[in-house]
């Protein structure tokens, strides 16, 4: 008799999983349309439909964006065919809302249909369910972000904590450490208020609960629709649970209904006015999502519309016999949470941001698929088997014990991790929490940074370590007295880290090395060089500095020096400026810094994670794109016109209060490492650029800019290339983007042969 009991009990259930497979199906077809969204907005940018914000474009832009993409030659079908569909994947989110209503209150159903929600078992399921793997993924992350840096989690970041508990509300909460993750935020808290509604379909039954969440819900998140700017995004897409509710509520009335009626439910879903209905649903929700009100309404419709036709397509499937394709989209459904908190930085990781190259988008996406498949099924199994051990260490110490090795574990890791960031720190310091200079910087009201005056400051970052000297107006090298002595002959320099000498000590500036070299020409003469360059400047500050210091000191020459990437610099506000230097932020010494591992972090970034990712997706070194200042040899940047314009007003400002002081200005235009040396003697340079592109980079754009600009303020101006070529080794610092002590010989020689053949002095 029990025997045959439990056989029948095992036969029923199999019959239910069977009958309930479209579940596990649709879970996955959610997860799989919620990967393609991420891949497509990886490489096409996301879609303006059914995602307002603050800066969502008007109606016919949003329109227009749908336009279908050309230039793919045969492949622009499948690839506007990857793109739509990818793009509309957002609503895979509706589908999990509808299924996790479904699922919980389908067994809630079954075990207790007329009895009261057990608050204290259900929570308690609902955070075994929820929050193992939930940490784990965080503690992956956050390990992970010593060498993946999409990742970003830091100890020291509140939202860090914050998220553990799983509140994800404010902006800077909801996309933190990995986007996907906003969507854990809203299932927590859908499930925290999940009593209050179990409570409502004991009242009122579903078909009432559904108008009345609908109701409530549609008001509201129609209010804050018209009401938020810079919360809009975060209140269209779920994060206060409200604004989502209608979907999670279909999926708790689904279960209901099918309680009652399985067969006629099931029957009256599949039926081909149903099917019809769903397709016009999903239709119409698409046209309403692409406007502000019809966002109030848009998702639920587009989620019922999308559920609707997938349970029509699978459902039919889910009780047939099981192949080898159904069974993997069973496993997929089954462990979509998994997969779900494993997927998006993978996605960054592998896949390529664009379609140049067919075969290494292909190669990247099957990467993302199967380290996807491995990272969930790793995650599955670490978090089960801290789980395991917990509990048998449970067993045998009880809570205090294990909370004491637990600590002990955590000591002995941060003591570790602190003696790697204090190694870095001591070995190789590297640039953090702002600029490698900062510690010699202060902010200034007129000239926006200098030097902190009459300090000396030893400076260790990225390769360079050199001392920097101030004078008691904040700027380097020594200061001479206003008063002009007779048969004095005075030059003022100015421009950025490459005259004020950064990597160098100060008295190897060539500013510096040029007036022993004119004392020596001109011993007739008294000759002082001020050099009022900063780290930093561009030609705004240039104009201000010079503005400034030209009436006082009264110079018979202005040295301006110009640098390739003076045509972005001019267009750095001074606030975007200051915060890249990273006044106010803590010191690179700092114990937020320590707590953070800012410098083992970036070492482990610049050294092992970004030349990997050069290798394997043929992605250019980020800081080595910086440090070869390619972004200035791009052709035809749009913002060239605008840079044009405001240099050639800055350098004007610069000679006219120069000539009426009775000065004149020179010019010399540095340039970028690359237009000067092999690239091969650069560690730096990405490996992946080629610099002969000419269809990319324009190598001579940068000096005829500027040498265009100079001639029409009728400023004379020199291209060094070639005094900088026709030295024997490479002049640049091998590790970073500055002078060696040559370079700045070769220049400082350069000058005083100029000044002398204009019969300066």
């Amino acid at each position: 008799m029990t025997t045959f009991a439990k056989t029948n009990q095992s036969e029923v259930q199999t019959h239910e999983t069977r009958r309930l497979a479209w579940v596990e199906y649709i879970k996955a077809a959610a997860f799989v349309w919620i990967f393609l969204v991420h891949l497509t907005e990886h490489i096409f940018g996301g879609p303006y439909f059914a995602n307002p914000n603050a800066a969502w474009p008007p109606l016919a832009e949003r329109i227009n964006q749908l336009q279908p993409l050309q230039g793919y030659g045969w492949l622009n079908l499948p690839v506007n065919a990857l793109r739509y569909f990818g793009w509309l994947g957002d609503h895979g989110v509706q589908l999990f809302l509808i299924i996790s209503g479904f699922g919980l209150t389908w067994g809630l159903l079954r075990r207790s249909a007329n009895q009261p929600l057990p608050l204290r078992s259900f929570y308690q399921r609902r955070a075994e369910r929820i929050y193992p793997l939930w940490w784990m993924a965080h503690l992956f992350v956050l390990f992970g972000s010593f060498f993946v840096n999409v990742l970003d989690a830091s100890l020291t970041d509140p939202n860090f904590y914050l998220s553990l508990l799983g509140i994800r509300i404010t902006p800077s909460q909801l996309y933190a450490f990995s986007a996907a993750w906003w969507y854990i935020g809203l299932l927590i808290q859908l499930y925290a208020v999940y009593p209050l509604l179990w409570a409502g379909l004991r009242r009122w039954g579903p078909t009432r609960l559904l108008v009345v969440a609908c109701a409530v819900s549609f008001g509201i998140r129609a209010v804050g629709l018209l009401v938020f700017t810079d919360y809009l995004d975060a209140w269209s897409r779920g994060a206060i649970f409200i604004t989502r509710l209608p979907e999670f509520v279909f999926g708790i009335s689904l279960a209901a209904w099918m309680q009652r009626d399985y067969a006629g439910v099931d029957r009256r879903l599949r039926a081909p006015a149903a099917v019809l209905g769903s397709l016009a649903l999903f239709v119409t929700g698409f046209g309403l999502s692409l406007t502000l009100l019809g966002m109030t309404i848009a998702l639920f419709m587009l989620g019922i519309g999308a559920f609707g036709l997938l349970y029509a397509a699978l459902q039919s499937r889910a009780g047939g016999r099981q192949g080898w394709w159904a069974k993997i989209w069973l496993w997929v459904g089954k462990h979509s949470y998994a997969l779900f908190l494993v997927h998006m930085p993978l996605v960054l990781i592998c896949v390529p941001d664009n379609l140049n190259n067919g075969v290494r988008f292909l190669l990247g996406t099957l990467a993302a698929i199967v380290l996807t498949v491995v990272g969930a099924v790793v995650l599955e199994t670490t978090t089960n088997q801290v789980q395991k051990r917990l509990g048998q260490l449970y067993q045998r110490v009880g809570w205090q014990g294990v909370a004491v090795r637990l600590g002990a574990v955590i000591v002995v890791v941060g003591v570790l991790a602190a003696g790697g960031e204090l190694l870095v720190r001591q070995l190789a310091p590297q640039e953090v929490n702002g600029w490698g200079e900062r510690p010699a910087l202060q902010p200034h009201p007129d000239f926006g940074w200098t030097l902190k005056p009459s300090t000396v400051t030893r400076l260790r970052w990225a390769g360079y370590d050199y001392v920097v000297t101030a004078n008691s107006l904040g700027f380097p090298g020594p200061e001479y007295s206003p008063e002009k002595a007779v048969n004095t002959f005075r030059i003022l320099t100015v421009g950025d880290a490459f005259t004020s000498a950064e990597g160098v000590n100060t008295e190897l500036a060539w500013p510096r090395l040029l007036e022993p070299q004119l004392r020596q020409q001109y011993p007739q003469r008294s000759i002082e060089v001020q050099n009022f360059a900063m780290t930093g400047y561009g030609p705004q500050h240039y104009a201000a500095v010079m503005t400034a210091f030209v009436p006082v000191y009264q110079p018979d020459v202005v040295i301006v020096e110009f640098f390739v990437n003076d045509l972005g610099d001019i267009l750095i506000s001074e606030d975007q400026f200051r915060a890249s230097i990273g006044f106010g932020q803590p010191e690179g010494d700092s114990l937020s810094a320590l707590v953070g591992l800012k410098h083992l972090r970036r070492f482990l970034d610049l050294n092992i994670l970004d030349p990997l990712v050069e290798l394997v997706r043929n992605r250019p070194h980020p800081d080595g794109y910086t440090l070869s200042n390619l972004s200035a040899l791009e052709q035809n940047a749009p913002q060239l016109d605008a840079a044009r314009q405001q240099i050639t007003e800055q350098l004007r400002q610069i000679q006219d209060v120069t000539t009426a002081n009775g000065g004149q200005v020179l010019a010399v235009i540095v340039p970028a490492s690359v237009q000067v040396c092999p690239t091969a003697d650069l560690a730096y340079y990405p490996r992946s650029v080629d610099l002969n592109d000419s269809a990319r980079f324009d190598l001579e754009q940068p000096q005829r800019i500027l040498t265009e600009i100079a001639a029409a303020v009728g400023v004379p101006i020199y291209d060094l290339r070639e005094t900088l070529r026709r030295l024997v080794a490479c002049p640049y610092q091998p590790y970073n983007m500055h002078w060696l002590p040559a370079g700045h010989e070769a220049v400082a020689a350069f000058v005083a042969e100029t000044l002398a053949a204009r019969s300066l002095p």
